[in-house]
């Protein structure tokens, strides 16, 4: 029985589409907490700048920078949560199955010719 197969009959193929379905959704939530505990940074950094007096660009940038750090360093643990594959990495894989697919044709031609 194909994947097809199994997926018609209810087997394998739904439930592991099931537990992708999961996956995003919970990378979802992971998404909304960042932007929420991001958002929640940044305003209690402005208020303790603002109460101190130190609301200067200079203060105003490095707050964003910490923020925006957190907000990379969360959005990575969620990445390795939901076990996603970046494009690049994703691209140059593809690129070498390409470039084995030429050259076992080549080999299968020689082999017939």
């Amino acid at each position: 029985m194909d994947e097809r197969e199994e997926t018609r009959a209810g087997g394998t193929g739904g439930e592991g589409r099931r537990g992708a379905r999961e996956k995003v959704s919970e990378g979802i939530r992971q998404g909304l907490g960042v932007l929420s505990a991001l958002k929640d940074a940044l305003e209690e950094t402005i208020a303790e700048a603002h109460e101190r007096g130190d609301l200067s660009p200079d203060r105003a940038k490095e707050a964003l920078r910490s923020a925006l750090a957190r907000a990379q360093e969360a959005a990575g643990e969620a990445r390795e949560r939901l076990d996603l594959v970046r494009q690049r990495d994703f691209d140059r894989l593809k690129e070498r199955v390409e470039e084995l697919e030429r050259k076992s044709a080549a080999r299968a031609t020689d082999r017939l010719g």
